[in-house]
């Protein structure tokens, strides 16, 4: 393993807190990475977190100048938006590479999100009190008709005030946003993002966000070329109720769809529940294509188990099997990092996480020869504290990692592993 180095961190960026990395290859061998750069504390939302990436062309030796490809607004912790867990996906054909994430407005995270989305036809909500306006042509209009309030692109407001910020008696609605930035140009400049709520997020659905790490473009079978990010979702405050699925793209990322949540035991009702108890939760995942086309999916839990569940998709994501728990693969309900790659005539799965039922440390990779359903060879990364990861196969034998290895949340290390020390 390359002695790690720090990527994010004060000295290179903005604030004193980084955290949940994801990184890329792109094709001409660019590594791609990138990060939540949090402002007033290293915890979740409420907080101000920008999207931030640095880039690097010699394989992760240098890294290039950091660059913020989301940029949100705040003058503190409860008075910021925030774009918080980037799931990237690099798709060789359009040389693009895609970053999902979830976006809230001030004062709202993961436990207070409001049910359904906050738009309505493309149209940004408002609230005021009880009264509900929408943002359109840069106006806010309220029941159709403007009311002579301007709002510009960033939610400012003409009669003062921010709409994202709780500046204002004018207040974006109060709920999480899917949403999708791209780039061209290897990472050195970000588009416009979309929100993907309208295509994706049902009525049902409170918080809403990214895998996190990484999405993949499907290779064989069927379903090729697809484009395929997971993501999960609450169905309520508290209990929140969460439960991951998989969204799609069959048109280069243009429009998106959304499947079924693996279906579990003790879940009601089983196809579309809507009581999920604790311990039955499933969150944070990441997906994988299996040489067949079919996708395995590995996701974080809340069973005291304290194993990875495991279930396959034979249609491009839309269903899954019944989940399993992987003996090889312990958690202390932490993400975990999953990528596929061949190597030297094989198909192997490597994983990342937290190996330890007690709490996030132990940092360890993991190789499955078997489609996932043991991992038998390990290395050990670091056996002090763990927590968030991605990975990507650079296609030398070699694995690209990004993690954390410090609950202050105060830098991301990269490092490089060879398949070889793995599976030794």
């Amino acid at each position: 393993m390359r002695t790690p180095i720090i990527i994010f961190d004060k000295s290179s960026g903005n604030a004193d807190n980084y955290r949940i990395p994801s990184i890329v290859a792109t094709s001409s061998g660019r590594l791609v990475a990138s990060a939540d750069e949090r402002y007033f504390t290293g915890r979740d939302n409420p907080n101000r977190i920008d999207k931030v990436v640095r880039t690097s062309d010699d394989g992760g030796i240098t890294w290039n100048k950091q660059v913020t490809a989301v940029k949100t607004i705040g003058e503190d912790k409860m008075h910021s938006s925030a774009a918080i867990d980037p799931a990237t996906l690099y798709d060789d054909e359009q040389n693009v590479i895609f970053m999902l994430y979830s976006y809230t407005p001030a004062g709202i995270g993961i436990l207070n999100c409001n049910a359904g989305s906050g738009l309505r036809g493309g149209k940004q909500r408002v609230v005021k009190g009880i009264c509900n306006y929408h943002v359109v042509n840069g106006e806010l209009t309220h029941k159709g008709k403007p009311i002579g309030v301007q709002v510009d692109e960033e939610g400012n407001l003409s009669c003062g005030g921010n709409i994202f910020t709780a500046s204002s008696p004018y207040k974006a609605y109060g709920t999480s946003y899917l949403m999708l930035t791209t780039s061209s140009d290897g990472g050195d400049s970000w588009t416009k993002p979309v929100c993907l709520d309208d295509m994706v997020k049902s009525n049902r659905m409170h918080f809403i966000g990214s895998g996190p790490a990484n999405g993949i473009k499907l290779k064989n079978g069927k379903y090729s070329g697809r484009l395929v990010f997971p993501v999960y979702y609450g169905l309520g405050k508290l209990p929140m109720s969460l439960t991951c699925a998989a969204i799609w793209s069959d048109d280069g990322g243009k429009t998106w769809s959304i499947g079924q949540t693996p279906p579990i035991k003790g879940r009601f009702p089983k196809k579309s529940p809507w009581i999920i108890p604790d311990p039955l939760m499933t969150t944070e995942s990441q997906i994988v294509e299996l040489p067949n086309g079919d996708l395995a999916v590995f996701m974080r839990n809340h069973n005291k188990k304290r194993r990875i569940m495991r279930a396959i998709s034979k249609d491009g994501g839309a269903t899954w099997s019944y989940p399993e728990f992987i003996e090889d693969l312990p958690h202390c309900i932490c993400q975990i990092t999953a990528i596929g790659f061949e190597y030297e005539g094989e198909f192997l799965i490597a994983c990342v996480n937290a190996s330890s039922t007690k709490k996030r440390e132990h940092g360890v990779i993991k190789i499955s020869k078997d489609l996932g359903k043991t991992f038998p060879y390990s290395l050990t990364i670091t056996e002090g504290e763990f927590v968030y990861s991605s990975a990507v196969y650079m296609g030398n034998g070699e694995i690209a990692l990004v993690y954390e290895d410090n609950t202050q949340h105060e830098d991301i290390k990269f490092t490089v592993i060879n398949v070889n020390e793995i599976l030794k």
